[in-house]
């Protein structure tokens, strides 16, 4: 079986598109991402995802797990989950009419083995927003689950350019690379 650990929705949509007709489960992981400390966002993304990965693989040890960790980064500050409405408004912000970086990592378990891991990177331009059109953004409801108070798929969000990378890293699983990965290690054809 393939797990993946995660319950994000956008998550398993895109790991849904990857897989076809394979059947997986969600299992969510109960790794503690406080317990990594790095001060480099890529290995800090990379060990979040692996963490994730290796709590339910140790449960799973016959099973395919696939986890992920998706950071924003912005001048070599992370931008997670806003905390609440001022904390969201801060972070749309600092990123209207600036360019960051959306790192996403993961990792594909087999017990405790790790069969590949891979760091993917894309870069995203949003265009200068009034307060007024944050504020309009905000009262979607939308922003509060995601990094960097923003879901670039999002039908209310239409300030941001893709520069470099893709919509699926954007929005936490690279499906090309981890597609690749998977028919690589013969997991899937």
């Amino acid at each position: 079986m393939i797990i993946l650990a995660s319950q994000s929705p956008r998550r398993k949509e895109i790991l849904q598109e990857i897989l076809d007709d394979v059947p997986f489960m969600c299992i969510p992981s109960s790794f503690d991402e406080r317990k990594v400390h790095e001060d480099d966002v890529r290995k800090l993304c990379l060990e979040e995802a692996r963490g994730k990965g290796l709590v339910v693989a140790k449960d799973h040890p016959e099973d395919i797990v696939i986890s992920s960790d998706t950071m924003v980064s912005f001048k070599g500050e992370q931008l997670g989950k806003p905390k609440d409405h001022d904390d969201a408004l801060r972070m749309l912000r600092e990123l209207s009419g600036e360019t960051h970086e959306i790192v996403t990592a993961y990792s594909i378990f087999q017990g405790e083995k790790e069969l590949r891991h891979r760091v993917v990177v894309a870069k995203l331009y949003i265009e200068k927003m009034a307060d007024a059109e944050i504020e309009m953004y905000l009262d979607t409801g939308s922003p509060y689950d995601k990094a960097g108070a923003y879901g670039v798929q999002d039908k209310d969000f239409i300030y941001s350019k893709i520069l470099q990378g893709d919509m699926y890293t954007i929005m936490g699983l690279p499906k090309y690379e981890l597609e690749d990965d998977l028919v690589d290690l013969g997991i899937i054809e």
